[in-house]
């Protein structure tokens, strides 16, 4: 039972680094997400400043998670619902409101540390948008990966973007044959995906109501937190391993690892690791 408070003592801990950080009179808020939310949402730039509290759509923001971080000090939802709704409200007003998507695991419940993985470049070979499993070639080098996830206890989940739904280039049905396929190209070698999670949505989309702005979409954090709440995650005891920038999901104490492709220039270099390294950052 300690080992599991520690999880979110660790995420309480960040917060608190990552609020010392910020300018006086700074608020710093938890963020959840909820495909039926009726909430007041937000969304948040890449430094986690929160720019918008207007979101209509719950596909499109962020709620309160009940947490959150001022004069240096936690601030848990036992606090006063109406002080701290106005203290987020004036922050915002100020310019001096920050959030960050966060998980606090169920510690009465089993805690799983997860390795999510992206699709295309990672999983497969990334030739465009694959709509047909006659496309998908195996990298058969992250099968052996998967295996070593699964022999050190790692939940495998995918993640990946799929706007060639809202692009019309195929259907959702298209891509759950291709998730079924990979897996059981997968599972026939020993390796165990234990879930998908994909994103049809994209804003420059012409298929309703695929063409919105969604934090399902990486690098938002949508579909981590769905899948964190679904299998109790530890997100400080988890890895994202991608092959470009936006793979760097917006949960800054979710480590992620960049694998070199020759489709996409990585900006984040001290993101990148050689695929053999993965074995031994896997604990």
């Amino acid at each position: 039972m300690n080992n599991n408070n520690n999880n979110n003592n660790n995420i309480e801990n960040f917060f608190i680094n990552f609020y010392n950080t910020l300018e006086k009179n700074a608020l710093l808020i938890a963020l959840d997400f909820n495909t039926d939310n009726d909430n007041k949402l937000y969304t948040i730039d890449k430094n986690y400043k929160v720019i918008r509290n207007d979101i209509t759509n719950p596909l499109s923001g962020y709620s309160f998670n009940n947490f959150a971080v001022y004069n240096n000090k936690i601030h848990k939802d036992n606090s006063s619902a109406s002080d701290i709704k106005i203290k987020i409200e004036n922050a915002f007003n100020k310019n001096k409101l920050y959030g960050i998507p966060a998980y606090f695991a169920d510690n009465t419940k089993k805690i799983n540390k997860a390795l999510f993985l992206d699709r295309d470049g990672v999983l497969m070979h990334d030739v465009g948008y694959i709509g047909t499993t006659d496309r998908v070639k195996i990298k058969k080098e992250f099968i052996d990966v998967v295996k070593y996830a699964n022999k050190k206890g790692y939940i495998t989940i995918v993640t990946t973007n799929q706007a060639g739904v809202s692009y019309n280039y195929y259907t959702n049905e298209d891509v759950n044959k291709v998730h079924n396929y990979i897996y059981e190209e997968y599972k026939k070698c020993g390796a165990l995906i234990d879930d998908f999670y994909y994103c049809p949505y994209h804003i420059k989309g012409h298929v309703e109501p695929y063409n919105i702005l969604s934090v399902l979409r990486k690098p938002e954090a949508g579909m981590h937190l769905l899948a964190s709440k679904k299998y109790n995650i530890d997100l400080t005891s988890s890895f994202m391993i991608g092959d470009r920038d936006s793979d760097i999901i917006k949960i800054p104490y979710l480590k992620t690892l960049l694998i070199e492709t020759d489709v996409y220039e990585i900006e984040n270099k001290s993101n990148i690791v050689k695929i053999e390294d993965i074995y031994n950052i896997l604990i």
